[in-house]
């Protein structure tokens, strides 16, 4: 398998981010599995140089050209507060 027919691609049916491998026509794909949580990660990891950030601590990250240009903001939440069982009281 070539790593040129290998994509990252928005499946509009599942709205999910798929791998996919092509074969001659470069909008068929053959196989496609789902790198949704991969993706992701890897955004996040990109985002924050590979540290993981502090609850609360965000960026703000700008591409795109001409009248194309977007920005995503990334911030890690606060992690919920774990409930204080009666006995821990």
């Amino acid at each position: 398998m070539s790593i040129e027919k290998t994509g990252i691609r928005h499946a509009p049916l599942s709205n999910r981010i798929v791998l996919a491998r092509f074969g001659k026509d470069p909008e068929v794909a053959l196989e496609t599995r789902d790198a949704m949580d991969e993706f992701l990660k890897a955004l996040v990891s990109y985002c924050f140089d590979g540290k993981v950030p502090e609850p609360g601590e965000g960026m703000e990250w700008s591409f795109g050209g001409g009248d194309e240009q977007y920005e995503i903001v990334i911030k890690r939440k606060h992690s919920p507060k774990a409930p204080v069982s009666e006995e821990a009281a």
